[in-house]
């Protein structure tokens, strides 16, 4: 007996076969584990793949810089719409409220767009107005507001402001024509 257990289960497949019963039942099993082996290594290698490519992309976006703009150049920058612009307002020349005051003559058009057939109309009516508002705005001014690398917020400050002068928000743009800044 104590034979028996001694041969453990190493001997299993060596016992024959009952005459009448083919083995159909273990080629069977072993076919399927085959396929399975072979399956789950292909499967670890996706995975593998798929988490190297994951790290190799997280370093990559790391050291790189993103590209959340557009460059600059010409190539890509869109192109101004064209206004139609109003000329008919006379240079202003006023000074400063610095302690050492600053001559200013400015002379600017003011664009709008060509189908509003009224705007023309209004301007030309209220140039005197216009331009007696431009000698007071300009006047209030301290040199350091009016200098070259202020103009964009310049612009758009008087553009806002002689916008409320009219009946409706027609002017598009301002154009400086002429702008000098003369010490006194």
């Amino acid at each position: 007996m104590a034979d028996e257990y001694d041969k453990g289960f190493d001997n299993i497949d060596e016992e024959a076969p009952e005459e009448g019963k083919p083995q159909k039942a273990g080629i069977a099993a072993g076919a399927i584990l085959g396929i399975l082996k072979w399956v789950a290594i292909g499967l670890g290698f996706v995975f593998l793949v798929v988490v190297i490519v994951i790290i190799t992309v997280g370093i990559l976006n790391k050291q790189s810089k993103p590209l959340t703009e557009l460059p600059n150049s010409e190539i890509y920058m869109k192109a101004a719409p064209m206004w139609s612009t109003f000329t008919a307002i006379d240079q202003v020349t006023v000074t400063t409220m610095d302690k050492e005051p600053w001559a200013i003559t400015v002379k600017i058009n003011l664009a709008y767009d060509e189908a509003d057939k009224m705007i023309l109309t209004e301007l030309t009516n209220r140039k005197y107005q216009i331009q007696d508002f431009l000698r007071n705005f300009f006047s209030k001014k301290l040199i350091e507001e009016l200098m070259p690398d202020k103009e964009p917020v310049l612009k758009e400050e008087l553009r806002n402001q002689l916008n409320a002068l009219l009946t409706k928000p027609a002017i598009k743009d301002i154009y400086f024509q002429d702008f000098r800044r003369t010490q006194m």
